[in-house]
């Protein structure tokens, strides 16, 4: 990717940063804040994220630590503290269902960002599957996210594996469409989409 991430305007207003004591532009603030963690995510590709903000994984080929930093602005010299983040984060995962816990028992382990919703992810997996003609087909992992010479499309390549399984277990198979093949380890040896 050639171009930074373009913050909007509001991302350089100096009040955003601070946590506002009025519960009504506290609401206001956190839906700018979630616009702006979404959109920076989407941009950027990136699935999960830890609770300071940091990008964990993302479908694009990038240095993560060579992205611009999403909760500071330097040309206003301000950054969100983590009372704040945490605010911010909370409304992205309690309100606007647009976020997850990667594991709740250890929120440690940072945050699915859904700028695409599991059930969209599902459909665009299912979609690829049945276009391709492999309806049916014992797939790995590797074949339906990373394989070049599966036609994955641009909108599948790289998708976090974690990610994946969570969109297989929590959508597909509840669905219907899928099943899991497990190996002696337990380790999942194939997909079949159905």
């Amino acid at each position: 990717m050639t171009t930074e991430f373009t913050f909007p305007k509001i991302h350089s207003f100096p009040p955003l940063y601070t946590k506002q004591p009025n519960a009504t532009i506290l609401s206001n603030q956190l839906d700018s804040w979630s616009q702006i963690v979404l959109q920076y995510c989407e941009y950027y590709k990136i699935t999960s994220m830890t609770l300071h903000g940091t990008p964990k994984v993302s479908q694009l080929d990038v240095n993560l630590e060579s992205l611009p930093s999403l909760f500071q602005n330097k040309t206003i010299n301000r950054t969100v503290n983590s009372d704040l983040q945490t605010s911010i984060f909370n409304h992205l995962i309690h309100k606007l269902n647009k976020a997850e816990y990667i594991n709740p028992k250890k929120p440690d382990l940072g945050i699915y960002i859904y700028w695409r919703t599991i059930v969209e992810w599902a459909q665009l997996l299912y979609d690829f599957v049945d276009k391709s003609g492999q309806l049916g087909t014992v797939l790995t992992l590797y074949e339906l996210t990373k394989s070049e010479d599966s036609g994955v499309p641009e909108s599948l390549r790289n998708l976090d594996e974690a990610l994946l399984i969570k969109v297989l277990k929590e959508v597909l198979i509840k669905q219907g469409k899928a099943q899991l093949l497990m190996t002696e380890e337990g380790e999942i040896g194939g997909v079949k989409i159905v």
